[in-house]
């Protein structure tokens, strides 16, 4: 699943202020990426254990968790219902979990927008079946 076409989408996942995270990439993206990855795989988090899990991975901080999960929510990965605790993965967030556990940070974060820089469509966001 790691080709061009993936990562200009992981590009965007993550430096795209409309589209993603709208992270930049100074400090150190490479550990947000290994976080956004982890959490996703948690996912969904209203099954035993797994908030707990969640609140360890942002550090045990009060609120931290709320912030990372609601930016993941404005970047459309997860949604929930009545409490973030029960957040489950959008479809482009299925797709952007099966791509991260593909690629490392250092595959894509050099590569730029798909598309000739235009929107992505829901259409990006679909896992590849196997035949």
């Amino acid at each position: 699943m790691s080709d061009e076409h993936t990562l200009e989408h992981l590009y965007v996942v993550f430096y795209d202020n409309a589209q993603g995270l709208g992270l930049c990439g100074c400090g150190n993206p490479e550990a947000t990426y290994d976080l956004v990855r982890d959490l996703l795989g948690l996912a969904p988090l209203y099954e035993e254990g797994r908030w707990q899990t969640a609140e360890a991975l942002t550090g045990n901080i009060p609120g931290a968790s709320h912030i990372v999960l609601g930016a993941m929510e404005r970047a459309e990965l997860i949604e929930h219902g009545s409490s973030l605790r029960g957040a489950w993965l959008t479809p482009k967030g299925e797709w952007c979990l099966a791509a991260m556990r593909a690629a490392e940070f250092g595959d894509f974060d050099q590569q730029g927008y798909p598309h000739n820089g235009e929107r992505c469509t829901d259409g990006c966001w679909r896992v590849p079946t196997s035949a």
